[in-house]
């Protein structure tokens, strides 16, 4: 999903800087985030109403946005656009998505540990492959293709 996001804005990088890019960088924001709420939960700490609220209202931006980025990325891919399906069929549609998979999680046989550790396991396991069987192609790419130009037109589009 970071990938296919950050692949239609990127050009003139480094494989080594997208990759810090898209795994370094996002998880120093989440890793404290959730060094956060651990000493919280761990100390037993009586957090203000207020802050409390703040913290459930970022949290849910998270999943939310984590959430959107998937489903659009997917739904594009499939060519399930808003200008195929019409802007009111493609927001209930994504709409709809979204409750799904959020409901997803409230059935007992799965667990967003698992989810986690099953992401975090592909990471690995591509990274592995890579190491073992793409090394040189890898090394080989100094830069983005020069037909990958960076088009600010669609940022535009999407407002």
């Amino acid at each position: 999903m970071i990938g296919q996001f950050t692949a239609r804005f990127v050009s003139g990088i480094r494989t080594w800087q997208l990759l810090i890019a898209m795994l370094v960088v996002p998880s120093i924001a989440i890793g404290v985030w959730f060094t956060v709420l651990y000493h919280y939960h761990a100390e037993g700490l009586q957090i203000a109403a207020f802050t409390n609220i703040a913290m459930i209202s970022v949290g849910v931006l998270m999943v939310v946005n984590s959430l959107d980025s998937l489903i659009r990325l997917y739904t594009d891919n499939l060519n399930l656009t808003a200008q195929r399906l019409g802007r009111v069929n493609y927001v209930v549609f994504n709409f709809l998505a979204m409750v799904g998979l959020t409901m997803l999680f409230q059935l007992d046989f799965l667990r967003i540990q698992w989810v986690g550790a099953l992401v975090i396991a592909l990471y690995f396991g591509c990274f592995v492959y890579i190491l073992a069987n793409k090394r040189a192609e890898v090394a080989a790419i100094k830069v983005s293709p020069k037909e990958n130009i960076l088009d600010f037109g669609k940022i535009e589009l999407a407002g």
